[in-house]
Parts: C-alpha cells; structure tokens; sequence
C-alpha cells in the first residue's frame, strides 16, 4: 500500500485527485494539506511514501517545502505538481530534490506511473520536459564527482562513522532513533554523492578523509 498526502492551495484539485487515485486499490490517501507547513506536519506525524506537492502555496511554497522534506525526511517521494513549462523551474525543483514533475494537466495512466516509478527509487517527468530531467542527471553526476565530502550533511557524516564502525542498518537505526528504511535511504545518498558503489568503497574512502570527514 502505497501512502499518499496531497499538498495543494486549491480543493477542487485535491478532490481531483481523490476521484483519480481512488481507482487504484493500493493507493492509500493519508492526508491533504492546503499549505506547506500543513504538509510537513502531516510528514511528522504520518510518513506518507509520496507527496503531491503543488508549488504555488500559501505561507509556505512547494519549493520551500520541499527543501525542508528532503533534509529531514529523504526517503519520502515527492511528485511536484505544476502548469509551469519554465525550464529554470523544473531545474530548481529537481535539484531540491523532487522526484518527478509533471504537468496539472496529465491524464490519470501518467500519474499512476510517476507514483509506481517514485516509489522503486526513479524519477519521472511529463514526456514535454524529458529533456530537463536529462540535462539535470547529467548535470547533477558531473557535479557529485567533482564535489569532495563537504557535500554530506551532519547526519550523514554521523552515519558513515558508524558505517565504518562496522554497525549494521538495523544497528545504526537503533542507535539514532530512525526506521531503517530511512538509515538506507542516508545509504544510498551518501554513495550516490561521494561517486561511490558500495560499502566497502565507503569505508575506504571514510578512512582516508576521515580527518575532513570529522571521524578522527
């Protein structure tokens, strides 16, 4: 069962997609929520997989919210809702961590698509801006390769310390009071920053920076 708020301004959009996402059986439509603060509290307190993020919102915008969502709570999924084509939007959107962007007004089978394909970890897009999300994976690998540790965040510094102290998912969540799908989410973000493949290249590369990595 796939968990699901919506997050948009407007009520004649949020009963839309209720009408449209009632179709599928595995789709579960925890909560709605007219502005961004809204939104994050409903993250807080439920944990839904998949977003539906409009960015025009009151009090707190899609892209403000979404800033927050991806560093407090990386594993959730959001599909950003717009009529906006501007490609220095989307750019934005998808570099603050959107997982897909698509269009008001895309048919019922593409939204269904975009959830199944957010969920398995991948982004989509509405078939007019794949060139955006193209120059963004591109731009974005190039980037991660060029950028040294500094890109990792506090916690996930605290996590690759006791990734290399040889503490399991399941022991790192126990640890910092996280679930572990969230501990393999930082996991996969971390390798994913740093141009690495696997754990064992982690721990490689923790031991000889660990003097910038603040391990020492």
């Amino acid at each position: 069962m796939v968990k699901i708020l919506i997050a948009d301004d407007h009520n004649m959009m949020i009963n839309g997609l209720k009408l449209i996402l009632a179709v599928r059986p595995d789709f579960n439509i925890i909560a709605t929520a007219n502005n961004g603060l809204e939104a994050l509290e409903v993250v807080k307190n439920d944990r839904p997989d998949v977003i539906l993020l409009d960015i025009n919102m009151p009090m707190m915008n899609g892209y403000q919210t979404l800033q927050i969502l991806k560093s407090d709570f990386p594993e959730v999924k959001v599909i950003v809702l717009s009529m906006s084509a501007e490609r220095k939007s989307v750019l934005n959107m998808l570099e603050a961590g959107a997982n897909s962007y698509l269009f008001k007004n895309t048919d019922d089978k593409t939204l269904f698509q975009a959830i199944d394909e957010v969920v398995k970890g991948r982004y989509f897009v509405s078939t007019e801006i794949e060139d955006v999300l193209e120059e963004f994976l591109t731009k974005d690998r190039f980037n991660l390769k060029k950028q040294s540790q500094k890109v990792l965040s506090t916690r996930e510094i605290e996590i690759v310390k006791l990734i290399t102290d040889g503490n399991t998912n399941g022991e790192i969540a126990d640890i910092l009071f996280l679930s572990v799908r969230t501990v393999d989410t930082h996991r996969k973000n971390i390798l994913y920053k740093l141009g690495l493949n696997n754990t064992a290249s982690l721990v490689r590369y923790a031991i000889e920076n660990k003097i910038f990595l603040g391990l020492d």
